[in-house]
């Protein structure tokens, strides 16, 4: 049977016929090898026959069956030993040289290090099939009603793609660049791979133009570089947190942040997150070495009104300063006061009231966040 089929599809070959004409053809000689395969005694096949002893038609349905992970529509996960482009197996992994954890004190003298060199953006246009035009929203909702107020207008921006799944697995790449993205707080990173594909990655603090990173299983616990919780020491300050194995990373992305690994047993290490809340994740979960750039952000003197409605902010107005017939805080003789606790004008309190179910459970949340007051006490957040 199978001499037929490998026949069959040499002779479509060389006369260069559509690949569809090959498989149905490939797939019609099958179905008679089938048929003739199971009407003969001698290779086991049995006969059916009627009352009379007349031989009845055998009816052979034979399905075409194939995995969809083998797609090339289908953009899925691949494992982490095999090759991304191509399907083959990868070479051994590089052992790794630097094991020890990546702390805040170790990037604070890595920092002091780099004084003579600062992290500068780059002072160009993107990359056009690296981006996309940003369309604003305005803060309205797909029926076109307003849900967030003071927000409107501002500059035409394009959006960065950003690679949070890291998803080119064991391929060094070199920092090419750092750039600024307006559509976020932090800087992003232009890496180029080995094989030249371009692609943004968020950036870390301590990176640099010319430096090596790889999202790898062995790689070095060096900044920029991606690897799963159980690969990472503990101690550890890191960022782009997944959430889920494979979801890409959703946790620690805005401009200064970074998480620390506090523990880690058998399935989920303990992190501690820049809220002050602690969580437990899985140790499939990929996380990026380093704490993010733009710690200046914060400092930044905006000079004049105009620059937030360049930003697309639109005007706000007290609500002590309006009528009682428009907000809550509204009449009275003054307006140095709030007449009441801050409250929304539509007179949901809007300072430390707890909107989360207390019959939702906690789930791998370890200790929520700690209050405001609180943090503003022992200085974990800013006064």
């Amino acid at each position: 049977m199978w001499r037929q089929v490998f026949s069959a599809a040499a002779s479509f070959s060389q006369r260069s016929t559509p690949a569809s004409e090959v498989a149905t053809h490939v797939g019609l000689v099958l179905r008679r090898s089938a048929t003739a395969t199971a009407g003969s005694p001698a290779l086991g096949g049995s006969v059916p026959a009627s009352a009379s002893g007349a031989r009845l038609p055998v009816a052979v349905v034979i399905t075409r069956q194939f995995a969809g992970c083998y797609s090339p529509i289908i953009k899925r996960n691949r494992v982490p030993f095999i090759d991304f482009e191509t399907g083959f197996p990868k070479a051994a992994p590089v052992a790794p040289t630097v094991l020890g954890a990546f702390t805040l004190a170790k990037q604070q003298k890595l920092e002091r290090l780099l004084e003579g060199t600062p992290q500068e953006t780059f002072r160009g246009r993107v990359i056009p099939k690296l981006s996309t035009h940003r369309i604003k929203h305005s803060g309205r909702n797909d029926a076109g009603r307003m849900t967030t107020r003071h927000r409107g207008g501002g500059t035409r921006q394009r959006l960065r793609f950003v690679d949070f799944k890291r998803g080119r697995k064991d391929v060094p790449a070199t920092v090419l660049r750092i750039e600024y993205s307006p559509d976020r707080t932090t800087h992003v990173a232009l890496i180029q791979y080995e094989d030249g594909v371009l692609s943004y990655i968020l950036a870390p603090l301590t990176l640099r133009p010319g430096d090596n990173v790889i999202a790898s299983e062995t790689a070095n616990i060096i900044p920029g570089n991606a690897m799963p919780l159980r690969s990472i020491p503990v101690g550890s300050i890191i960022h782009n947190l997944e959430i889920r194995p494979g979801a890409g990373g959703q946790f620690i992305r805005a401009a200064g942040t970074y998480a620390t690994v506090i523990s880690k047993d058998m399935e989920h290490a303990t992190i501690k997150l820049r809220s002050t809340e602690i969580r437990k994740f899985s140790l499939d979960c990929w996380a990026s070495i380093g704490q993010l750039s733009n710690l200046e952000r914060f400092m930044r003197f905006k000079g004049k009104a105009g620059i937030n409605r360049w930003l697309g902010r639109r005007p706000s107005v007290r609500g002590n300063a309006m009528n009682p017939s428009e907000h809550p805080h509204g009449g009275g003789t003054s307006a140095k006061h709030t007449k009441r606790p801050p409250v929304t004008p539509w007179g949901i309190h809007c300072k430390g009231y707890k909107t989360r179910s207390p019959k939702k459970p906690l789930g791998l949340i370890v200790r929520r966040n700690l209050p405001g007051k609180v943090q503003k006490k022992y200085g974990i957040a800013r006064a």
